[in-house]
């Protein structure tokens, strides 16, 4: 089998070169390197459900108040302020990775009770 080197220009000028090999070489080269189990990261998501829920209500509130200003800067003849949408689907954003999240650490937890739970809410 040969293996041929393909030189690639880059968007800065340089060039790169790489190997075009077979799925052989693939295999063999990632063969050799172990996995190691990265500790888990320390966030909202892994601390305690007192915590995580504490951080939901405070996302929760945040968008309550954020909603509630704008309804009441709604008056006829102003311009409504599309800015107010955006800082609201961030947050609606950050809430929904934090559950996500929430649900992967609890996944990778190896209890078969807390995964079957977390299947099932799953797919509700």
């Amino acid at each position: 089998m040969s293996v041929k080197t393909e030189v690639k220009g880059s968007g800065a000028g340089e060039t790169v070169a790489a190997q075009a090999g077979g799925a052989d070489e693939a295999k063999n080269s990632t063969a050799g390197v172990e996995k190691k189990e990265k500790p888990a990261r320390k966030t909202e998501a892994t601390d305690t459900p007192e915590k995580f829920k504490a951080t939901l209500a405070e996302l929760d509130e945040q968008r309550t108040a954020l909603a509630k200003s704008a309804i009441e800067q709604l008056k006829p003849g102003r311009p409504f302020d599309p800015a107010v949408v955006r800082q609201i689907n961030k947050i609606e954003t950050k809430k929904n990775r934090l559950i996500v999240s929430r649900f992967a650490s609890l996944l990778r937890k190896n209890n078969p009770a807390v995964q079957a739970i977390v299947h099932q809410i799953i797919e509700i």
